[in-house]
């Protein structure tokens, strides 16, 4: 029987460990953890609107009822002249334009033709946490490397260890977790990765391990550059 080649026997190798459980650690780094962040999005026709975006709301041939700095409330309402308060959030721009369009034909234009833009989407935001020094949530405007995300939050603690940013981020419908060396990526040893709206980063594995507390799943997207996590 023809013995199978070595690199056929790698790739079984990997298969199988992947298959296993395994914990934050090992967590893909290098070129693995590299390999399938996607080109940042951009606010498109998916975009759905959340509490804090600020829109500009322009109902033609009536300036007096368009908005210029249109900010969506706590409970997802933005407020119109004439017609109040509209909710608008989980709805897209042109969603959310059309109810506008309707609200106001219900009673007060004909036909009105209304264009919404958002001009700041707070919904676009990333999570800073661990070993830095403002952790929080902040908001996503236009591209964002990880060393720009890590400077939103004043940068790592005095105490951290940069070798260790976790990335969590989903990916078909699973959390999952990469491995970044910020001090490479500083000294220009490394290519700083693209941060994208919804991701987590945690500075220091073991905060990581503390905050996201449990081992992580089977992981098939191992080898692609992350590894999935227990959970939602």
């Amino acid at each position: 029987m023809r013995q199978p080649a070595p690199r056929a026997i790698i790739a079984a190798l990997v298969l199988g460990s992947v298959a296993a459980c395994a914990t934050v650690e090992d967590a893909p780094r290098g070129e693995q953890a590299y390999a399938i962040m996607p080109p940042p999005p951009a606010i498109g026709m998916d975009y759905r609107l959340s509490p804090d975006d600020v829109l500009r709301i322009q109902v033609y041939h009536e300036p007096d009822l368009s908005l210029e700095d249109a900010r969506v409330d706590a409970q997802g309402m933005v407020r119109m002249p004439l017609i109040g308060a509209v909710p608008v959030a989980g709805l897209s721009a042109s969603e959310a334009a059309d109810v506008i369009a309707g609200r106001l034909g219900e009673r007060y234009l004909v036909s009105p033709q209304v264009s919404l833009f958002v001009k700041k989407a707070v919904g676009r935001r990333i999570t800073l946490d661990g070993e830095i020094r403002e952790p929080g949530l902040y908001p996503v405007e236009g591209r964002l490397t990880l060393s720009q995300a890590i400077a939103l939050g004043k940068g790592p603690s005095r105490l951290a260890d940069m070798r260790q940013i976790v990335v969590i981020r989903r990916l078909d419908g699973q959390r999952q977790a990469a491995m970044f060396d910020l001090a490479a990526i500083r000294k220009g040893e490394a290519a700083d990765p693209e941060i994208l709206p919804g991701d987590q980063l945690i500075v220091g594995l073991s905060r990581a391990k503390a905050i996201l507390g449990g081992a992580l799943l089977a992981a098939p997207a191992l080898a692609a550059g992350f590894i999935a996590l227990d959970g939602d």
